[in-house]
């Protein structure tokens, strides 16, 4: 059944409409590496996340991108309120898409499930370049929703045989390690983030920026082989360390600026970003020792990639509420 829509109309997709399409890994990670070919191309144009404070650690974000092909804009609002109780989540996205040929919106969808998956995509996209194919470990620095879209993405593209978990509570780790055990993997939490590293083929840190675990990671520790993906824009690394890496990229270096009035913790150069990596502009891996790093800002073009897809399959499964405008 295909959803067909008024002009008048707008679609409504659920947090359960969105799991609802059963989107595929593999079908997912194909039109974020599109929208990465097209921006490297010229078809993708983006902007600045959008930030406006709402007193203390509580902000507003604004992010979007625009592409040519297929032919849609998104934008994601959302608030994060990290002292939030009862509850009530401390991130709660919502995203519009609006078709390029008019302009007008033709869907909104909740951003929780697409921002959770879109994430772990852009760290593998940049892992099938930058990490070793036979990866077989993987140490995970907080163990939250992040590190449980990373599990299961990287868990289905890589060899991995053993995962090692740290966050500030010891009994998160250990039941982030009892869900991996599930996948038939060796998995153990640790005290120290340091031994989350130590021998692990693939890296990835998602400390929540304000935590007591802020740049207190040294990317010194980090063993030969390695490759990063520092989820939490470098944030939970001391930043004079950062530059121990061999070569790090980002996501999208317009958006990714660096430097002390940059929106990352980092100093910089990067190697190139994800475009660069897709397109063949830049080389990945280029020795089995050297020490790689993702280091991204999150950038608006993956949530439009995941957000178009999730839009096209809602509308040919008859998913979501129609809205009038």
């Amino acid at each position: 059944m295909t959803l067909n829509l008024a002009g008048d109309e707008l679609l409504y997709l659920s947090q359960a409409d969105v799991v609802a399409c059963d989107a595929q890994v593999g079908e997912l990670e194909a039109a974020l590496r599109h929208a990465f070919l097209r921006r490297a191309e010229g078809g993708v144009w983006s902007h600045p996340k959008v930030t406006i404070s709402a007193g203390g650690a509580n902000i507003f974000r604004g992010k979007g991108a625009v592409m040519d092909r297929p032919g849609y804009a998104a934008f994601k609002w959302f608030g994060y309120f990290p002292g939030n109780s009862n509850g009530v989540p401390d991130f709660m996205p919502l995203i519009v898409l609006n078709e390029i040929e008019t302009g007008r919106p033709v869907a909104i969808m909740d951003g929780v499930w697409i921002s959770a998956i879109r994430t772990a995509l852009i760290s593998l996209v940049a892992a099938r370049a930058m990490a070793r194919s036979d990866a077989g470990t993987i140490g995970f620095l907080a163990c939250g929703a992040q590190a449980r879209s990373h599990l299961d993405m990287f868990a289905a593209a890589f060899p991995l045989t053993k995962v090692v978990a740290f966050s500030r509570r010891l009994e998160t780790a250990e039941a982030f390690a009892a869900k991996a055990r599930e996948k038939g993997l060796q998995a153990r939490a640790v005290s120290d983030p340091r031994a989350a590293i130590k021998g692990c083929d693939i890296v990835i840190s998602s400390i929540p920026h304000g935590s007591a675990d802020n740049r207190q990671l040294d990317a010194n520790w980090v063993e030969p082989g390695t490759f990063v993906s520092s989820v939490d824009l470098g944030f939970g690394w001391k930043r004079d360390t950062l530059a121990a890496f061999d070569r790090t990229v980002t996501d999208d270096r317009e958006q990714s600026t660096a430097g002390p009035n940059g929106v990352l913790n980092y100093d910089g150069p990067f190697a190139g970003d994800i475009a660069d990596l897709v397109s063949g502009r830049i080389a990945g891996r280029t020795s089995r020792d050297e020490r790689n790093a993702l280091i991204f800002s999150g950038a608006g073009l993956a949530d439009l990639a995941a957000a178009a897809f999730i839009y096209e399959a809602a509308r040919a499964k008859g998913l979501g509420t129609r809205l009038p405008r």
